[in-house]
């Protein structure tokens, strides 16, 4: 047990629990698509810059999702085990997220609007938790179809 000194300085203590990992210390990410280009950014995890995602039904998004410390410093956590990036959507029927290393996968499976979140998943708690993020999934475009020629030839 720790007893505190009378000059207020702490003698002898020890930390209770032993920390085997750090936390990510992510204060912002970066979303990317799989060519690197930034799709939406967070400001001091209060908003998104950027516009709504936009899928088209049917369809999976690639998105490289970049950690940003509290200096706006890029933060790899592809070597780290106890670091996940899960997502939640308010509609899970129009979205889902397959987390990959390195990136994940947002699939679309209907038409509508949405909202999705990132979480920075720390072992058993989230380390950073996004504000909403708009989604538009859209219908998928109408395709020229070619009828086949049934008059008959001479």
């Amino acid at each position: 047990m720790c007893v505190a000194a009378i000059g207020g300085a702490l003698a002898g203590c020890a930390h209770p629990i032993p920390v085997v990992s750090s936390h990510t210390e992510a204060a912002d990410l970066i979303l990317r698509d799989s060519a690197g280009a930034p799709l939406a950014r967070t400001v001091d995890n209060r908003a998104w810059l950027g516009d709504s995602l936009v899928l088209e039904d049917g369809r999976s998004l690639q998105l490289v999702v970049n950690l940003l410390d509290f200096k706006g410093n890029e933060l790899s956590i592809t070597e780290r085990r106890d670091v996940e990036i899960r997502a939640e959507a308010e509609d899970g029927a129009l979205l889902q997220w397959e987390p990959r290393r390195g990136y994940g996968l947002l699939h679309s499976f209907g038409a509508g609007r949405t909202r999705i979140r990132f979480l920075v998943w720390h072992i058993s708690h989230p380390d950073l938790i996004t504000p909403w993020l708009p989604v538009v999934v859209r219908a998928p475009e109408a395709r020229a179809t070619r009828t086949p020629d049934r008059t008959p030839h001479p």
